[in-house]
């Protein structure tokens, strides 16, 4: 199996990218887990190519292209952009730098952390990156996103159900800025009901988490099924929050 799609170098693209690489969990029936994490990179990818690759204001197009063999899915990325020399750029692990890359883009430590091999290759005005990730064929349906608030005495609970996703992220910063016009912030996220989170959900909290520290206030993280608490273990996020 094959499958392309392409992009114009336009962040508002990304969102398409999405959806493509949801399809493709989808009809291979990959665990959400997977699919989550296989976006993830994928999103970030896309994202840095965007803002990085070209000079402003110049229109190019990009190509991702995906291929299945047994036990393994490949993403090639295609772009013509500037040239990125994956060698000189080292992973940071103390959480100082980890949080700057969450916020400013998760780049090559997600994508090393979340794919098998990586491969960076430059031909002519080409870029090669291609993803491989080994895969197994289980999935289970998944449901948009849904927040219910409540506040008890001077704590707010936002119980968050469903896919905190790139499509879902403007809701999610809508109770968010709801939030922070609060006086006292104290504000504990229930996320039983949450089965699905992208690079847009991560940086969604990651942003509240620092403003409410900016305020002194207080976020806790609870109640995570284990698949999402592997998004966060696995991408370092887990490092940043109070989660219980």
């Amino acid at each position: 199996m094959e499958k392309e799609i392409i992009i114009s170098n336009k962040l508002t693209e990304i969102s398409r990218v999405s959806q493509f690489v949801e399809e493709i969990g989808m009809s291979l029936r990959l665990p959400s887990e997977l699919t989550m994490s296989i976006n993830l990179a994928i999103e970030e990818v896309i994202d840095n190519i965007i803002k990085h690759g070209y000079p402003e204001g110049q229109s190019s197009e990009i190509i991702l292209r995906v291929s299945f063999a047994p036990e393994e899915l490949t993403f090639l990325i295609i772009d013509e952009g500037i040239p990125f020399n994956m060698e000189a750029h080292k992973e940071h692990e103390n959480p100082l730098a980890l949080e700057q890359q969450l916020t400013e883009g998760l780049g090559l430590y997600l994508i090393r952390r979340t794919m098998d091999t990586v491969t960076y290759t430059t031909i002519a005005s080409q870029n090669y990156l291609a993803l491989t990730k080994k895969i197994s064929n289980t999935f289970q349906p998944e449901v948009t996103m849904r927040i219910n608030k409540c506040k008890i005495e001077d704590i707010t609970i936002l119980a968050i159900e469903g896919r905190l996703d790139t499509v879902n992220a403007h809701k999610f910063q809508t109770a968010v800025q709801e939030l922070l016009q609060e006086p006292v912030l104290n504000v504990i996220i229930n996320c039983e009901g949450m089965n699905y989170i992208s690079s847009s959900g991560l940086r969604g909290l990651i942003l509240l988490q620092k403003n409410m520290a900016k305020r002194s206030g207080n976020l806790i993280l609870e109640a995570m099924k284990p698949e999402i608490r592997k998004i966060f273990e696995l991408t370092g996020c887990a490092t940043l929050f109070t989660i219980r």
